[in-house]
């Protein structure tokens, strides 16, 4: 029986002698594998409509095999300037990545779905405004790339605790990030193994977990977190978190 759905491409492989295998994210039904058989041919059409970042709408038949095969391929957003621009792709394919390995298969999580669509709109719209991520922007899509994995650690049920100590509850003098108890701690509660985080950064990671990602898009570049911050939060609370909770490393 075909079915359609709304997906974004994540990643594809070669298989076969002319088929494509493609890993989406869709919108009703998670993560999940899908075959083009053929899509390699020089006269096919499906296999320039099936690349990772593109946003697309499928025509699927659900056969007996854990692969869907895809009768039809319509694009619904092409994202251009983020795959024609190399700074532009290292920071969608880093969330792609993320994507595809920290989801369930088959598990539907529609917040995930839009969420991964409305980052690669706004790095699409950024990549275009400039030609390329470069200068103040380069720093923009780091910055919509931490905002995008502290929400997404949010959608998939593991976000950590920033407003209070994870454990006593106390809400001043967050000076340090756990990992294993998932979220900030205060002074009198830190021990040994935690990261420590100034309050600086403790300030602009709450600010990127709670602000839309459209607002961080538009947002000057004095206003902007520093590198620091930015590689702070990245290691010190999404990467460890993934790293904890999900047995997955986010690659840069």
């Amino acid at each position: 029986m075909a079915e359609g759905t709304e997906a974004v491409v994540l990643r594809t492989l070669r298989y076969g002698e002319a088929d494509l295998i493609a890993h989406v994210l869709t919108r009703h039904a998670g993560r999940r594998g899908v075959i083009a058989k053929g899509a390699r041919r020089p006269k096919s059409r499906l296999g320039a409509r099936l690349e990772p970042f593109l946003a697309v709408s499928l025509q699927l038949f659900e056969g007996r095999g854990d692969l869907a095969v895809v009768r039809a391929v319509d694009v619904v957003a092409a994202h251009d300037a983020v795959r024609s621009s190399w700074r532009a792709q290292q920071v969608g394919a880093a969330a792609l990545d993320l994507v595809s390995r920290i989801t369930i298969e088959h598990q539907p999580n529609e917040p995930t779905y839009h969420l991964l669509r409305n980052f690669l709109d706004l790095l699409d719209s950024t990549a275009t405004r400039t030609g390329a991520v470069a200068d103040d922007d380069d720093q923009r899509g780091a910055t919509l790339l931490v905002a995008f994995e502290l929400k997404l650690l949010h959608a998939l049920g593991l976000a950590p605790q920033l407003g209070a100590c994870v454990r006593c509850g106390d809400e001043v003098a967050l000076v340090a990030f756990s990992a294993h108890d998932g979220g900030m701690v205060c002074s009198g509660c830190r021990t040994a193994g935690d990261q420590t985080l100034d309050r600086s950064t403790w300030e602009a990671a709450v600010d990127l977990m709670r602000a839309p990602l459209a607002q961080i898009a538009t947002r000057s570049a004095e206003s902007l977190p520093g590198q620091h911050a930015l590689r702070t939060i990245s290691s010190g609370i999404v990467a460890a978190t993934c790293r904890e909770h999900a047995g997955v490393t986010p690659r840069r």
